[in-house]
C-alpha cells in the first residue's frame, strides 16, 4: 500500500483527475450541446473520446515523473518531507513508467486520429511529450519560458478535445458557420483562462520554490528579476484574467444566464481577489503555498463553469 501510494503521489493523481474532468465537461456540457443546438453531432464517439481522454493523462503523467526525475536535487531541499523518488520508488522504475506511461499516450493518440481521418493530430500528443521533456531538462530553469511552456499545454489540454471537431478542421466555410465560430469563441476563452491561471499559479509555485531552484541553478522569474516583479507580473495576469471574466459575463448577461453570472462573481472572480490580497503580504514559502492552494481553487470552479453551456443551451 506505501509504493501504490508512493506512485499516485508521484504522478499527481488530483492533477490527472483534473485534466479528465476538464475534457469530460468540455466535450459533453460544450461541444455537445453546441452541436446538438443545430441538430449535429460529435465526431468522437464515447470510445474514442475516452482513449483521447486517456492518452493526455498517461503523458500528463509521464511529463510529472520526468520532472520529479531531474528535480531531486531541488525538492531534497523544498519538500524533503515529500518525496518519493529515491525514497520509496528508485529512478529506474521511475524512467521505466515514464516511457511506458508515454508510449502508451502516444499510440492512443495516434489510434484516435486514425480512427477519425485526421492522422496528424496525433502528433499533437507527441509535440506535448518532447515539451515536457525539455521542459523537465532545461525549460524550467530558463526565466519565463518554462512557465510559458507549461500554461500552453495546460491550455492545450483543454482545447485539444475540440481538435477533433469537424467543424473546426474540416474547411474554412465549416469553422466561419454559427456552429463553429460558437465552438471556437467558447473553446478559445476556456483555452485563455487555462493559459493565464496557470501562468500565475506556475510563477506563484517559482516564489514559493526559490531557495531550492536558486541552489540547482535556476534561472526562474523571482530569482533573476527580483520578488517584487514577479508579483507584480502575477497582479497583472489576474487583472486580465478579471477583464476576461467581465467580459464574458457582459456576454453571459445578454443571454440571461443570471446564475452564471452569480457563480462567476462568487466563486471565481472572488477567490482571484483573495489570492491579490494574499500575495500582496506573503514573504514566506507557506504563504505562497497558500496563494497556490487559492488559485488552483479558481482554476478548478473556473472550468467547472462550463457545466452552465448544458444548463442553458
Amino acid at each position: 500500500m506505501k509504493l501504490w501510494a508512493a506512485f499516485f503521489k508521484l504522478v499527481r493523481y488530483p492533477n490527472l483527475l483534473y485534466i479528465a474532468l476538464t475534457q469530460f465537461l468540455l466535450q459533453y456540457c460544450v461541444v455537445e450541446p453546441v452541436l446538438h443546438s443545430s441538430g449535429e453531432e460529435p465526431s468522437l464517439s464515447v470510445v474514442q473520446f475516452v482513449l483521447l481522454s486517456l492518452s493526455t493523462v498517461l503523458i500528463a503523467a509521464a511529463g510529472y515523473i520526468i520532472n520529479d526525475y531531474f528535480d531531486i536535487n531541488i525538492d531534497i531541499v523544498n519538500k524533503p518531507d515529500k518525496m518519493v523518488l529515491d525514497k520509496i520508488i528508485s529512478r529506474r522504475w521511475a524512467m521505466a513508467w515514464h516511457t511506458i506511461f508515454n508510449m502508451a499516450g502516444v499510440s492512443l493518440g495516434f489510434i484516435v486520429a486514425w480512427k477519425t481521418g485526421q492522422i496528424y493530430l496525433g502528433f499533437t500528443q507527441v509535440i506535448c511529450s518532447l515539451l515536457l521533456w525539455f521542459y523537465s531538462t532545461s525549460f524550467k530553469r530558463q526565466v519565463l519560458i518554462g512557465n510559458v511552456i507549461i500554461s500552453l499545454l495546460t491550455a492545450l489540454s483543454v482545447s485539444v478535445v475540440g481538435f477533433y471537431e469537424k467543424q473546426i478542421y474540416e474547411s474554412f466555410e465549416a469553422i466561419m458557420s454559427p456552429t463553429g465560430r460558437k465552438l471556437i469563441q467558447i473553446i478559445g476563452v476556456y483555452a485563455l483562462f487555462a493559459f493565464i491561471i496557470s501562468m500565475v499559479r506556475e510563477i506563484v509555485k517559482d516564489l514559493e520554490d526559490m531557495i531550492g531552484d536558486s541552489k540547482d541553478g535556476c534561472r526562474t522569474i523571482p530569482i533573476i528579476w527580483g520578488v517584487l516583479p514577479a508579483k507584480r507580473l502575477c497582479n497583472m495576469l489576474l487583472l486580465a484574467l478579471q477583464v476576461t471574466i467581465i467580459a464574458v459575463e457582459v456576454r453571459v448577461w445578454l443571454l440571461g444566464w443570471y446564475m452564471a453570472i452569480g457563480y462567476l462573481v462568487l466563486l471565481v472572480q472572488a477567490p482571484c481577489v483573495y489570492a491579490y490580497t494574499l500575495l500582496k503580504k506573503a514573504h514566506l514559502p507557506e504563504h505562497y503555498h497558500r496563494v497556490s492552494s487559492v488559485v488552483k481553487w479558481v482554476m478548478l470552479t473556473g472550468i467547472l463553469s462550463m457545466i452552465f453551456f448544458k444548463c442553458f443551451l
